[in-house]
């Protein structure tokens, strides 16, 4: 088997020359990374936009972050998407390479976090519906690679301008697609509600002694009653869960642990101070 996949490579090697390989390369990076780009920052801001009463804020070093890495592996899988001579081909290596980064980066970012060893073989579990989405980007890809060969070959100007702009248009629409749809759900926001309800009715809640884990943290309670901000990620630790940083106006900050469906009985037991979450 493995001989088969070398022959093919070597003969998809042989097809083209570099320099022909490079017209549809070139755009697959540039149509990669613009993708990357609006996905990132629309999935930063959307909940912002959204639910502007929630105290959420916006980790600007996370962002920058995200954006650099989901550049650089879109950009990547676009030149892959590009090199192939065939479209299919294309595709398909081009989704696998999407694939074989998402499902390492999930690794590394679970292991790093300290995840459980449940959130760790769930990326293998989620493998069939992420491939199936990457073939599919890869798809999305390589059709606008083609049709920017495509415009390219109008003779016309004006033509050749008008078309430029809708392929634009419409790569930015595949970006913007699966950025809208981090949207907070129903459970997350009602987790999140319940929250905000907590931290500013503190002085008449009942279970307010045992929300948050004040043996372990006792200056957490003098910064009750101070302006916050909340910054929400999506946790590397556990499965269906958020990790949830409280950020108090005199900087003091605190990471829990939130499981999204929560609703109103929101209990922070597993927490670390600071931005980030440090789990034994």
């Amino acid at each position: 088997m493995f001989k088969q996949i070398a022959d093919a490579i070597k003969i998809s090697y042989h097809q083209e020359t570099p320099a022909e390989r490079w017209k549809r390369m070139l755009p697959g990076v540039l149509f990669g990374a613009l993708t990357a780009t609006v996905f990132v920052w629309v999935s930063s801001f959307i909940n912002l936009l959204f639910f502007p009463d929630l105290h959420l804020a916006v980790n600007w070093v996370s962002l920058l972050t995200s954006w650099v890495e989901f550049g650089v592996a879109l950009a990547l899988a676009g030149a892959i998407v590009g090199w192939f001579t065939e479209t299919y081909s294309g595709i398909i290596w081009g989704g696998l390479v999407l694939t074989v980064l998402q499902l390492v980066w999930n690794m590394i970012a679970s292991l790093m976090g300290g995840g459980s060893a449940a959130l760790t073989l769930q990326s293998f579990i989620t493998f069939l519906p992420l491939i199936a989405a990457s073939v599919l980007l890869a798809g999305a890809m390589r059709v606008a690679i083609n049709r920017q060969i495509f415009v390219n070959r109008q003779e016309d100007p004006v033509i050749r301008q008008r078309l430029f702009a809708q392929l634009i248009g419409i790569v930015l629409v595949v970006g913007l697609i699966p950025g809208v749809f981090s949207r907070y759900g129903t459970s997350s926001e009602a987790t999140l509600r319940s929250l905000n309800q907590n931290l500013q009715g503190y002085a008449t809640d009942p279970y307010f002694q045992w929300r948050y884990p004040f043996a372990k943290f006792p200056a957490l309670k003098d910064h009750f009653g101070q302006d916050y901000r909340l910054y929400v990620y999506l946790s590397t630790y556990e499965a269906g869960s958020m990790d949830v940083t409280i950020r108090f106006e005199d900087g003091y900050s605190i990471t829990c642990l939130v499981p999204t469906d929560s609703g109103s009985g929101v209990f922070l037991q597993v927490c670390s101070e600071g931005t980030s979450l440090k789990t034994p």
